[in-house]
């Protein structure tokens, strides 16, 4: 049986480990726009104890600030 909600909204502490589904919604929350299905290809430590792929928050967030602090930045200038 899948989930389709998170178990995590904002306001609530942050899990150590978490879902993709839930990490993309913390990722979202605090840094850009991300599917759950982006972070399959990010270079994160997965793990599998119960036949459901968690991944460490913390190591997810780092590397979503790192992507964040590389991206390209530019003014928008309306004409």
């Amino acid at each position: 049986m899948h989930r389709n909600a998170t178990t995590w909204s904002p306001g609530q502490p942050l899990p150590i480990y978490a879902d993709r589904k839930t990490l993309a919604a913390i990722i979202t929350h605090n840094f850009f726009p991300i599917s759950h299905r982006t972070l399959e290809r990010w270079p994160l430590t997965a793990r599998r104890p119960n036949k459901a792929v968690v991944y460490h928050v913390k190591e997810a967030l780092e590397y979503a600030e790192r992507q964040l602090e590389s991206a390209c930045a530019y003014k928008q200038a309306w004409g």
